[in-house]
């Protein structure tokens, strides 16, 4: 018996519509465009920046703890100049500066593995560090000139009081501003829709919820 045109295409019919049954046609799921999933490019950015920096940071605080604990009259020998030791509130700005480097290395540390807990720790250290640092750079302020204001009475520096406090403030500030633009600008970007899509993936690899194999950002 004879069928409606069109009603069963001929499979070998090149001008008949494509049989999704076909042993051979693509499913469905593959249709749309996708691409597998692999660890988030940030995660590994913030990752080394934020180690990298926490480095050099530890580095520098410990040059500087060296030199006042156990070089301070070796120093003072050559620049015949007398260095005060810090006060009580410098300690205790330092103290924050150090805790603050190995919170900044441990999210670094996290974020690399690229999973939503490392984005997590990422985003925290970001939102702490833009808070407590304020505080940091005010404390060292105020330590700074202090000490400058020491030396400037025992008659080691010709500088006025005015230009103390411009030196002073505008390095404080300087340090201020470079650190909370990369502390601003990770905190937005970690949290972004598309980055956030691809740390969610994956995620769900690395935590074994799903094999790794395609995921839609689109």
């Amino acid at each position: 018996m004879s069928q409606p045109f069109g009603s069963n295409p001929d499979s070998n019919n090149p001008f008949s519509p494509p049989d999704s049954t076909h042993p051979f046609s693509l499913p469905q799921n593959l249709q749309n465009t996708q691409r597998p999933a692999s660890k988030p490019t940030m995660a590994t950015v913030f990752g080394i920046l934020n180690l990298v920096f926490g480095a050099i940071s530890l580095i520098g605080q410990g040059f500087g703890l060296i030199s006042i604990l156990f070089l301070r009259e070796y120093f003072e020998k050559i620049s015949k100049q007398p260095i005060p030791m810090p006060g009580p509130l410098q300690w205790v700005g330092t103290g924050i500066q150090i805790l603050l480097t190995f919170w900044l290395i441990y999210s670094g540390i996290r974020v690399l593995r690229g999973t939503m807990a490392g984005r997590s720790a990422l985003i925290a250290y970001c939102v702490g560090s833009l808070v407590i640092r304020p505080f940091i750079v005010g404390i060292n302020l105020i330590a700074q000139h202090e000490q400058l204001q020491q030396q400037m009475a025992a008659g080691v520096t010709p500088l006025s009081p005015a230009a103390v406090s411009l030196i002073t403030i505008g390095i404080g500030l300087f340090a201020l501003v470079l650190a909370e633009i990369y502390e601003a600008v990770g905190f937005f970007v970690i949290r972004s829709k598309n980055v956030t899509q691809q740390f969610q993936a994956w995620d769900e690899v690395v935590n074994g919820q799903q094999s790794n194999q395609t995921f839609n950002f689109n």
